[in-house]
């Protein structure tokens, strides 16, 4: 399975990239100016560029909502005049007045002080192959580990427990193999395992494992719906020696309450590694990131879409939660700068800037 999985990496990376430089939208493109940071909150848009492999040149860009602009290619440069030295910028989130950036492949988190962007601390060791940070309270967050490089072959992951006050592990969970993104609901951590078909459910007053559920195959995102439900999108998997192999994606949603009863529906097509579904601010419009492009459903749909709401592949995708406005990652080579384009809620193209390499996430401030 895992050999699949590393070519639907490489072939997702180079599809990316030849469908973004394609379909580059010429929209306003403002200048990449250093600027000083925009003090005020709910005006700042930070993308997370993971850079390139085994080269620690990961960084932040910053980009201002209210003037358009992006105001700092490398926003940590800017403020702390050295590099951020992230190999593999995985994401970014913010808790309160901080925030925390993952670098996969150097197995470290930076943590910046906001809006100043200044470091203020790392965490690190015994963190090995960190995906994703979740925070549980201001004090308390859950770091996705992978354990070891995927490659050759992937080993059973585990979750991170941290005390923000200290920055240091206090724990760790084991879990499936190459765990991603998290959840939490009803007290409980649900974690997408993405090789394999199961997410770890984690009771947060314990931080022990109570169960698994069995989703599609290789999930590896989920999101709250408006109807109370977790949504998980599993990728499938992509067979390319025999494609009579493949597995379509799908689309799982049940209650947060145990026993949990899962509601498997199947994708047409085999939404590919690197797919991840995103929600609104209020979860009444759910947002699928594929290979085949975005498509949108409503957790009340009776039948997921067969039609994309935007016909194109993107690299990353999120929500503002303000605006509902989409914001999307575009791969143009492995070493050259990346765009960042906008989207209405309702799929018309707002705007495009330059970014980094390989645009792979966003964070709002």
């Amino acid at each position: 399975m895992f050999s699949s999985l590393l070519n639907q990496l490489f072939r997702r990376r180079i599809v990316a990239l030849a469908f973004g430089s394609a379909l580059l939208f010429s929209a306003c493109d403002p200048d990449s100016k250093q600027d000083p940071v925009p003090d005020g909150r709910n005006t700042n848009v930070y993308i997370v560029n993971e850079g390139n492999f085994n080269t620690p040149n990961g960084s932040v860009s910053l980009y201002d909502k209210i003037s358009g602009e992006i105001k700092a290619l490398d926003v940590f440069k800017a403020a702390n005049g050295r590099e951020l030295l992230a190999d593999v910028a995985t994401s970014m989130t913010i808790v309160g007045e901080r925030g925390y950036i993952v670098a996969n492949n150097n197995s470290k988190i930076e943590v910046v002080s906001l809006p100043d962007f200044k470091s203020v601390g790392t965490i690190a060791e015994p963190l090995q192959q960190p995906r994703y940070l979740l925070a549980a309270s201001a004090d308390k967050a859950y770091v996705t580990e992978w354990v070891a490089s995927p490659f050759p072959a992937a080993v059973l992951g585990r979750v991170a427990v941290v005390d923000l006050k200290t920055n240091k592990v206090t724990k760790t969970i084991p879990v499936g193999k190459l765990p991603e993104e998290m959840l939490l609901a009803n007290g409980r951590l649900f974690v997408a395992n993405s090789e394999g078909n199961t997410l770890t459910v984690i009771n947060t007053a314990t931080d022990e494992v109570e169960t698994t559920i069995s989703v599609g195959v290789n999930p590896a995102s989920l999101v709250l719906g408006a109807d109370g439900h977790v949504w998980v999108l599993a990728n499938g998997q992509t067979d390319y020696t025999d494609p009579a192999l493949s597995v379509k994606g799908s689309v799982s949603d049940f209650a947060p309450t145990a026993p949990y009863t899962v509601r498997k529906r199947e994708l047409g097509f085999t939404p590919g590694y690197g797919s991840r579904i995103r929600r609104n601010a209020n979860g009444t419009a759910l947002y699928l990131k594929t290979g085949n492009g975005v498509f949108r459903l409503a957790p009340t749909d009776a039948a997921l879409p067969t039609t994309p709401f935007i016909n194109r592949d993107f690299y990353s995708l999120e929500v503002d939660p303000d605006s509902d406005i989409l914001y999307t990652g575009v791969a143009l080579s492995f070493n050259g700068p990346g765009r960042m384009v906008t989207y209405q809620k309702g799929g018309a193209p707002l705007d495009s800037a330059e970014v980094g390499i390989l645009p792979s996430g966003f964070a709002f401030y």
